[in-house]
């Protein structure tokens, strides 16, 4: 399920519950809105079981076990179940929304919680492939603003802002001679606009920022993509790169 459909969802989920209006489904009984609940935190539960699966799996394969089919399945898992989560939870939400300017129901403010809980894994994947950390955060603030006290966000939105900028103690664990899957794995992924390709060197080098200002620590990898140079001061602001 593609990243934009899955927001627009939790912007919409979040917008009908934040106006309310009009009468809860009388379809929805309390029995029936108990049994679906159950069945989406159970959903939730076994999601999230698979995702810590997936993450082990990913880590094994960064040290060269040959599991990518395994990877495969499981990520087409993944992506089902929380597909059907997604539609039947806001679903759950839509049919009994808040009222503007009553409190929330212990319900209403489980199930929030529960698509705020997705919209993270959301955020940590701009973060995880494509080291989008300003994209993350916007999705962490947008979350605040509808549920200012939710302590899994306001977690979450702590850790994209220390990890924004790279610092010398986590730049060291950057060797020479690394695959790009084992930096990756120490730095996490480099935004996309801060890999650089060098054809006629036959270099790649991969940027992270350090200062809001623009500075950057670099590391160059060679035609065999294992690292033969590393620099935390790269890029000065209103420079070039050492490359």
């Amino acid at each position: 399920m593609s990243k934009n459909w899955i927001l627009g969802l939790a912007v919409a989920a979040l917008t009908l519950a934040a106006c309310g209006g009009g009468e809860a489904d009388p379809a929805k009984s309390a029995e029936g809105r108990k049994t679906e609940w159950t069945w989406l935190e159970s959903t939730k539960q076994g999601l999230d079981a698979k995702r810590t699966q997936l993450a082990s799996l990913q880590a094994q394969a960064t040290e060269g076990a040959d599991n990518a089919a395994q990877i495969d399945a499981l990520n087409k898992e993944i992506a089902a179940s929380a597909d059907e989560l997604g539609q039947r939870l806001a679903a759950y939400i839509n049919s009994d929304p808040p009222l503007v300017g009553e409190p929330l129901k212990p319900e209403q403010l489980a199930a929030l919680r529960m698509k705020a809980s997705e919209d993270i894994v959301i955020a940590k994947e701009f973060i995880d492939l494509g080291g989008d950390y300003r994209k993350a955060i916007e999705i962490y603030e947008g979350l605040l603003r509808a549920d200012p006290e939710n302590p899994e966000v306001k977690a979450a939105l702590a850790a994209a802002e220390a990890d924004r900028y790279m610092n010398e103690e986590r730049f060291a664990a950057v060797k020479k001679g690394m695959t790009m899957d084992a930096v990756r794995a120490a730095l996490g992924a480099p935004y996309t606009r801060n890999v650089k390709e060098y054809p006629e060197k036959k270099v790649t080098a991969w940027f992270y920022p350090t200062t809001e200002a623009g500075d950057a620590a670099g590391v160059w990898f060679n035609d065999k993509k294992e690292v033969y140079q590393i620099s935390f001061a790269a890029v000065k602001a209103g420079g070039g790169d050492e490359g």
